[in-house]
């Protein structure tokens, strides 16, 4: 086990060393654990006790069962009070022997409709409870897991304290009054840490978004995200406090990522998040300037949805266009970070009233039909349907040139040969040098050019592009080419459509509204392909603001302040600002040591949806239904995209180093649009994250491969080849 810790948190096995104890034996009386934060909860305002009669050799060794107490905390007014009691039935004792030794004593437990007595009186177990806080104090306030006995005499001995190791750590806020706090990498489907670039881009990009909704009243530092173990953490309460708030974000949230709402419903019960506010004048002023514009935008797009949908689509190139030309006249890295800010701070502002009038035009007739299709059997499945084989979705058109490009590599025997015998690696370094075969070396450059700003992770503007680090790329194109033509990612995106037209022709016929349900269909089928569009337009322009700081970091590896150009993300502007006025002197130690918490944070197990100031964190996943139970060979998630399959089980937890095989089930903690391509290898999908509208369900849906989602610990609980 202690080998097993040393290698989970990068620990040296040389450099570890232990002191040889040597105590005097406690006579004890009684005898147990003390957690001063509550280790199922993770809530740092209880602590949890465990107490049995005699030597705790009985507790810590399984043989018997203790009374157990929960006992709520606070610090900022010192009260006690045992929230929980459950009396076990002590049913062994281990007690010390004078002189040496132990003995047992095994009884029957209680009579019939006795209880057992309790080994402590209530006072007493407030009395260990404060003994617990004064050694917490002692280790700078970090929780503890303490060993304590009582001997005869009435006297509490502490005989061990360590950290409690397995708590995720708290947001930096104050612990009262209570915060709620929902994952963004969740959302996003990334289970590591975010780089600080990363970070401070979202920020950016969502800061700008709150300014703007609140008329600059929240949002313009970033503060509402917080950084928890290198992973962003938005604050939920004063949405979660008003009416109309709270009813949209649950609504949201259904379709978003339930497992989030299970975790928020949790909380919702809690006197701090007690509704306190409705509709404000600013929230007022705000809806009725966007419904002001984008009424008249909704009808023209529901009325001339090709016209609308194209409009929008010159709307971001021309954004695009722009930001390229601003780039132009930046030529220092102060100048590059003011650059960042200002076209990351305005990017939504200028996004969210021409967007949400067309996605309107596709959702709103979609919710209508399925209302009307509730009526039928299977009629959910066939409004699904509907939704197979999108046209205008860019990442599905990336997918698709991606296709061309395998098609390209397995028409030239050498260039095929070539990929088949050669690692991802090798390719990828090949690319780089233009030493791949023609014409493998001419398709790929052409797909850099247009997609090449994309990548694993990509909403995190610290990480590689494909353009810089093509080896995951490489690792999908080399599963593409052996894929059979019957399963061709052309193929299989026109069955969809095909399905889609015929799941329509259906649905208008058990209605009895084919032009009703015809006309609705193609309002969802000509504009709900744009919901990747402003995310795409998102990384475009981080691509561009990406070169640019890179250009800057090579100037500083020149000046010999840091080792690479790209170690610029591992630092955030402020830190930046000082290293260019040349007041950062430490940058290379710095750097070094975001890289090692950077690695340790790749290694964290598990990662909750939800936390709380007070330390609480929800790690399920979604509410199974009512009428469904898990058990040895069943398990439950969110159904996202319909169908039955069977096939062999593919955990993945990284593409870049896995090589999915044609047909088989893709397990994933969750995916971003640099997943897509194994989509099209893929015979279904289970992820651990994600609801109806995320990526993966989206994506799955149009190349109708069945899905689940929300499945907690499912990479876990499934292993590849099942």
């Amino acid at each position: 086990r202690a080998i097993a810790y040393r290698e989970r948190n990068g620990l040296s096995h040389v450099d570890a060393g232990m002191a040889v104890v040597v105590q005097a034996m406690v006579q004890s009386h009684s005898s147990g654990v003390l957690f001063t934060a509550n280790p199922l909860t993770g809530r740092r305002n209880e602590s949890v006790l465990e107490v049995v009669p005699g030597l705790g050799e009985a507790l810590v060794s399984g043989l018997t069962e203790p009374d157990r107490y929960v006992v709520s905390v606070s610090r900022s007014n010192d009260s006690i009070d045992i929230k929980d009691k459950r009396i076990g039935a002590k049913m062994k004792v281990i007690r010390s022997v004078e002189g040496g030794g132990v003995t047992e004593e095994v009884s029957d437990g209680p009579a019939d409709g006795e209880e057992s007595t309790t080994v402590l009186t209530d006072e007493e177990v407030k009395d260990v409870i404060k003994l617990g806080e004064e050694v917490v104090a002692l280790f700078e306030g970090n929780p503890q897991d303490i060993e304590w006995a009582r001997s005869i005499e009435g006297k509490t001995y502490i005989v061990q304290s360590r950290p409690i190791t397995t708590l995720f750590p708290l947001p930096n806020v104050p612990a009262e009054p209570l915060q709620v706090f929902f994952s963004f990498n969740g959302i996003q489907g990334i289970a590591g840490g975010m780089t600080p670039a990363g970070q401070g881009a979202i920020r950016g990009i969502l800061g700008g978004l709150v300014s703007w909704i609140t008329w600059g009243r929240y949002g313009v530092k970033g503060i509402f995200l917080q950084s928890v173990a290198e992973r962003l953490y938005g604050n939920l309460t004063n949405i979660l406090r008003n009416s109309i708030g709270r009813k949209f974000l649950c609504k949201a949230l259904t379709a978003v990522e339930p497992g989030i709402l299970a975790g928020v419903n949790s909380l919702l019960d809690e006197p701090e998040m007690e509704v306190n506010s409705g509709m404000s004048p600013l929230l007022f002023a705000r809806l009725v300037s966007l419904y002001s514009v984008a009424i008249p935008r909704a009808i023209f797009s529901f009325m001339f949805p090709d016209r609308a949908r194209d409009k929008l689509t010159s709307r971001m190139n021309k954004k695009i266009a722009r930001v390229e030309r601003e780039a132009e006249g930046v030529d220092s890295l102060i100048d590059a970070i003011d650059f960042k800010k200002k076209t990351f701070k305005e990017f939504f502002p200028s996004v969210v009233p021409f967007f949400i009038p067309r996605m309107a035009t596709a959702m709103g007739p979609l919710f209508i039909l399925t209302k009307l299709a509730s009526s039928i059997p299977d009629g959910k499945d066939l409004v699904l349907t509907i939704t197979r084989g999108l046209p205008h979705n860019v990442t599905t058109e990336m997918d698709l040139k991606l296709w061309s490009v395998a098609k390209a590599i397995q028409a030239d025997r050498k260039s095929l040969e070539h990929f088949r015998t050669t690692d991802a690696d090798t390719l990828a370094d090949e690319y780089l040098g233009e030493r791949l075969p023609y014409p493998a070396q001419d398709v790929v450059r052409r797909f850099m050019k247009e997609y090449g700003m994309r990548g694993l992770c990509e909403i995190d503007f610290g990480k590689p592009r494909w353009r810089e680090e093509p080896a995951p790329l490489m690792q999908t194109l080399k599963s593409y080419v052996d894929i059979p033509e019957e399963h061709a990612p052309d193929k299989v995106f026109a069955a969809g459509e095909v399905a889609a037209e015929k799941a329509i022709e259906r649905l208008g016929q058990e209605l009895g509204k084919p032009w009703l349900v015809s006309f609705l269909a193609r309002r969802t089928r000509s504009m709900a392909g744009i919901r990747e569009l402003p995310k795409f337009t998102i990384i475009r322009t981080m691509g561009i603001i990406r070169e640019k700081m890179i250009m800057e970091g090579e100037k500083l590896v020149e000046g010999g302040r840091i080792e690479k150009p790209k170690d610029v993300f591992l630092l955030h502007d402020d830190e930046l600002r000082a290293l260019a006025m040349g007041q950062l002197m430490d940058a290379k130690v710095l750097i070094s040591e975001r890289k090692a918490i950077m690695d340790r944070e790749e290694e964290r197990a598990r990662v909750p949806r939800v936390i709380a100031s007070d330390g609480f964190a929800y790690y399920g996943g979604a509410v199974a239904k009512a009428n469904v139970k898990e058990g040895a060979n069943v398990l439950c998630g969110e159904p996202v995209s319909p169908g039955n399959y069977e096939g062999r089980i593919r955990v993945v937890q990284n593409p870049s180093k896995t090589t999915l095989n044609p047909g088989e089930i893709l397990c994933c903690h969750g995916t971003d649009p640099s997943w897509t391509p194994l989509f099209l290898s893929a015979g279904a999908l289970v992820m651990e994250v994600g609801g109806l509208m995320t990526h993966g369900s989206v994506v799955a849906r149009e190349y109708g491969i069945p899905a689940v989602v929300g499945l907690e610990k499912v990479t876990e609980r499934l292993t590849t080849g099942q």
